[in-house]
């Protein structure tokens, strides 16, 4: 059990956290030793004058060398000697008195240490999404109306039409390999496209042409980094809970682009007909929530997922923060 984790500080939502608690604390340290209303105030001000630069700098140190701290064996120990010469250099800067050093290094190692241990029972609370994650696209893969069908398909055309047999078989053997990925390594834009539109062309050899359709638009750069398995499963609900059930042809229609920092991703299908909502299939909300719980792991609160109807048409919009994968 890991009692400490260095937070990605890349995430807005986590800086804008430590502005927040550092700025509660600065507000409650003056209370222990202040005497009076005037020595509460000036006390406050004092702290802030030599915290808030060094805060600053601090983060901005760790967002420029978190790729690095992140990576390390003992990235624990990284993040907290980068604090404490931040301080160190802050100290020697601004020339704080030198007898406080050492009470103001103890504080702010207890500070450093409480955070990451914070961040430690949080990812905790989270890692489960990423094991159910896994398992429930490695169940969905071998889930033998998807399987024996995509089998039974290339089989079919293994005569008539050999290079789709092929493609069939190549596609399939991708998401396996896919699926027995480490669930907490990145991946990139360009490679969950791939495996997303593979997984589509099995379903519509399997389900045939006329009866789901797909359309994409792109306009986002393929090397930002994303979660790992994060188109495919959403576009499998859209076929098992919008096309399966409907006796009509479905489109699926998926939008992904790059605007400043951000990459929006849109993704809509056909909703089933009033005759088949009595026979909705559940699921859906629960791989939502699940795929909630993933982003949060890897973007804090930068990232937002949501579902809506949008007449017959059902909706999953997400934001993620724009990063480029090494």
């Amino acid at each position: 059990m890991t009692l400490f984790a260095v937070p990605d500080f890349r995430n807005l939502s986590l800086i804008l956290r430590v502005f927040v608690s550092v700025s509660i604390l600065l507000l409650l340290l003056p209370l222990l030793s202040a005497d009076n209303q005037q020595d509460y105030y000036t006390q406050a001000v004092t702290l802030a004058a030599w915290v808030a630069p060094f805060v600053i700098i601090t983060l901005t140190v760790l967002l420029l060398c978190m790729r690095f701290v992140l990576n390390h064996a003992y990235d624990t120990v990284m993040a907290w000697a980068i604090t404490m010469a931040s301080y160190l250099f802050c100290a020697i800067l601004f020339q704080f008195p030198s007898e406080a050093w050492f009470a103001d290094m103890i504080l702010i190692s207890v500070y450093v240490w409480g955070f990451m241990h914070y961040h430690a029972i949080l990812q905790r609370a989270l890692s489960p999404a990423l094991s159910e994650a896994k398992l429930a696209a490695l169940t969905a893969r071998i889930r033998p109306h998807f399987l024996f069908n995509s089998l039974n398909a290339a089989i079919a055309l293994v005569r008539s039409r050999p290079a789709e047999a092929e493609m069939v078989l190549e596609n399939l053997a991708d998401l396996f390999r896919a699926q027995l990925k480490d669930g907490n390594q990145a991946s990139t834009l360009g490679r969950e496209i791939e495996l997303a539109q593979g997984y589509l062309a099995i379903e519509t050899i399997r389900m045939g042409h006329q009866r789901l359709q797909s359309m994409w638009y792109v306009d986002a750069p393929e090397q930002a980094e994303v979660p790992h398995l994060l188109l495919q499963p959403l576009l499998e609900n859209a076929v098992y809970h919008g096309i399966e059930p409907s006796h009509r042809p479905g489109e699926i229609s998926i939008s992904i682009i790059k605007r400043q920092d951000w990459i929006y991703i849109r993704i809509d299908n056909p909703l089933p007909e009033e005759s088949n909502k009595t026979k909705k299939r559940q699921g859906n909300q629960m791989a939502l929530a699940n795929l909630s719980d993933r982003l949060t792991l890897m973007y804090d609160a930068d990232a937002t997922v949501r579902s809506s109807k949008q007449g017959d048409i059902f909706r999953v919009d997400m934001r993620l923060p724009y990063r480029k994968a090494v």
